[in-house]
């Protein structure tokens, strides 16, 4: 019979380690199937994907709503912290073709989901004004702003209105419609080159 010394810690199962575990799979079942279906993915297809029984399911989140909240607030997260290393790079134009392709991401990674949230279609869920992305207008603007102190971009540039016709381009579906006919990518690099060929300074094109 083998004995343990004193004071040699007790290697037991770590039921916390497997709940953390099952988490990340709904939330990742859920991820790929509300950007797959939208709103009309089921809990129990979830459940499946993940590998889990809808009753763990539930132990995880007591309600579809809760998933869903659960969901949309890693996309706001995963947006803010690209949206922040992206703002930080030192040539504006660099930095905001960066942010437009961290945004383009979000679509990509978060699909029809992503659209919903955006239009704000579900008043339980955070939206980019309000408590999901408190910040983001004052990140894009702070860009704006270094770009025409740097005199890359258009010294008359109205930035409100600038930060207001970039965000049209992802709320009105835009962005789908011409990732639909080339990838996520060619989509974003389309939007900043019209974008940034809009606000440069002259000789700056």
């Amino acid at each position: 019979m083998t004995t343990r010394s004193a004071g040699e810690p007790v290697h037991l199962p770590s039921a916390r380690s497997d709940a953390v575990a099952n988490r990340e799979s709904i939330l990742e079942a859920a991820r790929q199937l509300f950007a797959e279906k939208g709103l009309a993915a089921e809990m129990r297809e979830i459940a499946e994907r993940a590998g889990v029984g809808v009753g763990s399911l539930y132990r995880h989140f007591d309600s579809r709503e809760g998933l869903i909240r659960a969901v949309s607030q890693a996309a706001a997260e995963d947006l803010v912290q690209r949206l922040h290393v992206a703002a930080g790079q030192k040539d504006p134009k660099v930095a905001l073709r960066e942010m437009i392709h961290a945004s383009a991401g979000l679509f990509e990674r978060f699909g029809v989901l992503t659209e919903v949230m955006l239009r704000g279609q579900i008043n339980e869920l955070p939206n980019h004004k309000t408590e999901a992305f408190p910040d983001l207008i004052d990140l894009i603007a702070a860009v704006l702003q270094r770009g025409i102190e740097d005199g890359c971009f258009r010294s008359d540039l109205d930035v409100p209105v600038a930060i207001a016709a970039l965000a049209s381009i992802f709320e009105s579906g835009m962005l789908l419609a011409l990732a639909s006919r080339r990838t996520y990518s060619g989509a974003a690099d389309a939007v900043a080159d019209f974008f940034l060929a809009a606000i440069a300074a002259p000789g700056q094109l």
